[in-house]
């Protein structure tokens, strides 16, 4: 019988020493599709709420600096009206033309010394010729704004929460309320400042115009 050579044997025995390569590390999971749409969706409604709410700022400030006394505060409330439900529109909630004026009355009387009366007051002032028309134009303005800002907020946190127009509890917002109206008059300032900018470029380019024209028409002569 013959005898296995070297050879034979050393390609039949198993290689026990050989590396092993470990395995590969498994992938990181990637976000699931829809939670990551649904927080897209959530960063766009902000950012889309925060557009509106200061466009109606803007929209506030401008309409209380209308010359005619009360006429500026019905001009506001229509302003914070037509924001209440352009978010109302935007988060996809029920509309309630009742309960939206009711919730503007109540959260208007919840900052000390800025309520209903208040702001018919300072708007009133407008008659007294010199310092009541002063005080109107100055105070007015900032009122307005800062509450149409808190107003927004309130909304926008409450929708966000998955409340409703429905079920919007003023008194549990009060206090929110008051914080916000403090901020808004910031940003009314600023967007107050921004229209007196923008009336003053107006009317420099409504003079430079008019002499022009009245240029043109000495040489014209």
């Amino acid at each position: 019988m013959a005898s296995p050579t070297p050879g034979s044997l050393e390609s039949s025995t198993p290689n026990s020493a050989a590396p092993t390569t470990p395995p590969a590390a498994a992938p990181a999971a990637a976000p699931a599709p829809a939670a990551a749409a649904a927080a897209d969706g959530d960063i766009a409604h902000s950012l889309a709420a925060d557009s509106t709410i200061k466009t109606y700022v803007i929209a506030s400030v401008a309409a209380s600096v209308v010359p005619v006394p009360l006429f500026d505060i019905a001009a506001i409330a229509a302003v914070q009206f037509r924001m209440i439900q352009k978010l109302s529109q935007l988060y996809g909630r029920p509309f309630s033309d009742s309960l939206a004026r009711n919730i503007i009355a109540s959260l208007a009387g919840s900052v000390l010394g800025y309520g209903v009366g208040a702001t018919v007051a300072i708007s009133l002032a407008k008659i007294i010729p010199g310092v009541g028309w002063a005080v109107g134009m100055v105070s007015l303005p900032v009122v307005a704004g800062g509450a149409t800002y808190a107003l927004g907020r309130v909304f926008v946190r409450h929708y966000e929460d998955g409340g409703s127009i429905f079920d919007l509890n003023t008194a549990k917002m009060k206090a929110y309320y008051a914080e916000q109206f403090e901020k808004g008059k910031l940003v009314a300032e600023k967007a107050k400042a921004d229209l007196k900018a923008r009336k003053a470029e107006e009317q420099a380019r409504k003079a430079e115009q008019e002499a022009a024209h009245l240029e043109a028409a000495e040489k014209a002569a």
